[in-house]
C-alpha cells in the first residue's frame, strides 16, 4: 500500500510526524529517531500530492536539516499538539517532561534504563477515531499494524532521555532499571464521558455496581467499550464529526517513577544465641527480646545499600528454609535463607558481601560465612525446601520418673538413665523394616503455637534416632534425631499432654522432658555455588 496517502489524511486529521509513522505500521526504532526527516523522505520518494502548503514546508525543513540543530516551529499543520498522542510524541513538550526528572538523587549504579509511560486513556480513544478513519478512507488499510504508542515514546523520547540522563536505552526484558513517566490530560474524564453515549450498557452496568468498580473509566473498560465502535457511531457526537477535536490543554508529567528490580542475596546463617527469634518478635504491639536473626543480617545489608532505617521494613524481605524457636540453637552449616532488596541503589561487589558478612559475625550471635547473588528461581527452590527437607537435631533430655522396666529399690530416688532405657530408644520403631522411616508419629498443633496456627494433625516421620547416655549425669541423656520438616522435636520428647502419639516416653515407659536443643543440619543444598557472581 502506498504510504503518501496515509501520511497526508493523517497529517490532515492534525497528527505529528512520529503517528503519521505509527498508523504505517513502521517498527523500526531508527525510523522514529528522526521523524520528521523520515516522513519528508516518504513523501519526496513517493510523489505526494502537489500543494503549495506541502512544496513551501519541505523545502524549508530540508534546508533546516542540514544547517540548523533546532526543530523547525512550523510543521505540516503540526505547529499544534498532535490530536493522536497528544504532544507526547512531539519534540516541543519533552523540555518539560526532562524537568520533571530526578534519576540521579536515588544514585543508582547501572550504566542502563528502560523507558516506561502511563499515558492518559484518551489516547485510546482517539487512536480508535484515527483508525476507523483511515479504514473508511482505504479499503485495504490493516487496522492491527498501528506501532503501539509505548514503543513509539521509547523511541522518540527515550533516546532523548538518554542523554538527559547519562545511561544507556535498553529494553525492560534487559535493564533492570524502568524509569516510567506518568502523564495526564486536564479534560481526559470529559473526553471519556462520550464513552456513556457510545456504549450505553457497559457503563450502565459499572454504575450500578459501584461496589464492584469503584472507578467509572479505566484503561480495560475503555478498550471494551471502543471494541464495536463504529465510525457512524463517533461522527454522531458533537466536535468528532468531521475529525478529532483539538486539544487544548497539554498532556503533563505529573510524577515520574523510577524502579530498579529486585536483588536477591542467599546464604546459610548459624545462630549461637539461646535468646534470639529469627524474625522481630512482637506481641500486641510489644517487643519482647531487643533484636533478631533477621535485624542483625539487615543491619549490614541495608548501610551498604545506602536503605534508610525508615525504609528497611518495606525495601528488605527476609526468606529462609523454616525457622528455628528463640531457644533453639542453628549450628553446622546453618540454615539458608534469603533476603530481597527492593529497588537496589548498586550492585554489591564481592568485597562488600564479604565485608557484610564479617559484619553479622561481629556480633557474636549470628555467622554468615557467604553471601552470594541468586534468582527467583533459586527463591523458588527454598520454599520448596522448607517441606521437604529434612533436619537433624540434637537435643539434651532428662528422665523424669522412673521406668516400668526399673528395678526400683528405693521409690524415693532420683530417676536414672539406664542402658536398658537407651537400648530401648536406640531400637524403638513402629514402622516395617522395608519403610524408609524408623517412627511415624501423629500430632496435633502444639499448645504454645496454637494461637497462631490452626488445629490441624500432622504426620511427621523420623528417619534417624541415637541416644547416648552422659555418664557424668546420671539423670541426663542426649539424642540425636533425623526427622521430616515440620516435626515439633520438643513436643515429641515430652509427649505435650498426649498430643503427640507415639512419643519418647513410650519407648522407655517413663516420663522425659527436654532441656535444650540445636539443629545440628538443615539438609538442602542452597544456595547453589555455581550462583556466585
Amino acid at each position: 500500500m502506498d504510504q503518501t496517502p496515509i501520511i497526508n489524511f493523517c497529517k490532515d486529521l492534525g497528527c505529528c510526524y512520529a503517528c503519521c509513522l505509527r498508523y504505517l505500521g513502521l517498527k523500526n526504532p531508527k525510523v522514529f529517531e528522526n521523524c520528521r526527516k523520515y516522513v519528508l523522505e516518504i513523501l519526496e520518494n513517493g510523489q505526494p500530492k502537489k500543494n503549495d502548503r506541502d512544496s513551501a514546508e519541505k523545502s524549508e525543513i530540508m534546508k533546516k536539516d542540514e544547517n540548523a540543530e533546532e526543530p523547525v516551529n512550523k510543521k505540516m499543520k503540526m505547529n499544534d499538539t498532535c490530536v493522536s498522542c497528544m504532544g507526547l510524541l512531539q519534540e516541543e513538550s519533552w523540555p518539560n517532561y526532562f524537568q520533571a526528572l530526578d534519576v540521579t538523587r536515588k544514585g543508582y549504579e547501572t550504566d542502563t534504563f528502560a523507558c516506561g509511560l502511563s499515558a492518559p486513556m484518551t489516547t485510546l480513544l482517539r487512536e480508535k477515531a484515527v483508525i476507523l478513519r483511515l479504514c473508511n478512507q482505504f479499503t485495504e488499510y490493516d487496522a492491527t499494524i498501528l506501532t503501539p504508542l509505548k514503543e513509539a515514546w521509547k523511541w522518540t523520547f527515550g533516546v532523548q532521555m538518554a542523554k538527559v540522563i547519562g545511561k544507556s536505552l535498553d529494553s525492560g526484558a534487559v535493564s533492570p532499571l524502568l524509569i516510567t513517566l506518568n502523564m495526564e490530560y486536564p479534560d481526559d474524564l470529559q473526553e471519556l464521558e462520550i464513552l456513556k453515549t457510545l456504549s450505553p450498557s457497559l457503563f450502565e452496568l459499572r454504575s450500578k455496581q459501584k461496589k464492584r468498580f469503584t472507578v467509572e473509566f479505566t484503561r480495560r473498560s475503555v478498550e471494551e467499550a471502543l471494541t464495536d465502535l463504529s465510525l457512524e457511531a463517533l461522527q454522531g457526537v458533537d466536535g468528532w464529526k468531521d475529525g478529532l477535536p483539538a486539544v487544548e490543554k497539554h498532556v503533563k508529567c505529573v510524577s515520574v517513577v523510577s524502579v530498579h528490580t529486585p536483588m536477591y542475596l542467599g546464604g546459610r546463617y548459624i545462630k549461637l544465641s539461646r535468646e534470639l527469634p529469627q524474625t522481630p518478635w512482637m506481641v500486641n504491639g510489644v517487643r519482647m527480646m531487643d533484636s533478631s536473626v533477621q535485624e542483625i543480617i539487615f543491619d549490614p545489608i541495608a548501610r551498604m545499600n545506602l536503605i534508610e532505617p525508615a525504609d528497611v521494613e518495606h525495601r528488605l524481605k527476609f526468606m529462609s528454609a523454616g525457622r528455628e524457636d528463640v531457644d533453639v540453637r542453628c549450628l553446622g552449616q546453618g540454615r539458608p535463607f534469603a533476603v530481597e532488596i527492593t529497588d537496589p541503589r548498586k550492585q554489591l561487589s564481592p568485597e562488600e558481601l564479604k565485608t557484610i558478612c564479617k559484619e553479622i559475625s561481629k556480633t557474636g550471635k549470628v555467622i554468615v560465612k557467604d553471601l552470594i547473588y541468586v534468582t527467583k528461581v533459586d527463591l523458588t527452590e527454598l520454599k520448596k525446601g522448607e517441606e521437604t527437607k529434612c533436619k537433624t537435631y540434637e537435643a539434651l533430655c532428662i528422665k523424669l520418673s522412673h521406668s516400668e522396666y526399673d528395678h526400683i529399690v528405693n521409690p524415693d530416688s532420683k530417676p536414672k538413665v539406664t542402658e536398658n532405657d537407651i537400648e530401648r530408644i536406640n531400637s524403638y520403631s513402629n514402622t516395617s523394616p522395608s519403610d524408609e522411616a524408623r517412627i511415624v508419629l501423629k500430632q496435633k498443633t502444639p499448645v504454645r503455637v496454637l494461637h497462631r496456627r490452626p488445629l490441624l494433625t500432622r504426620q511427621r516421620r523420623i528417619y534417624e534416632l541415637i541416644a547416648k547416655e552422659l555418664p557424668d549425669h546420671p539423670q541426663l541423656f542426649t539424642l540425636v534425631i533425623k526427622t521430616e520438616a515440620g516435626t515439633y522435636i520438643k513436643e515429641w520428647v515430652h509427649g505435650d499432654l498426649g498430643r503427640t502419639r507415639p512419643h519418647l516416653g513410650e519407648a522407655i515407659k517413663a516420663k522425659v522432658d527436654i532441656l535444650a536443643l540445636d539443629v545440628a543440619s538443615v539438609h538442602l543444598q542452597w544456595p547453589l555455588v555455581n550462583n556466585k557472581n
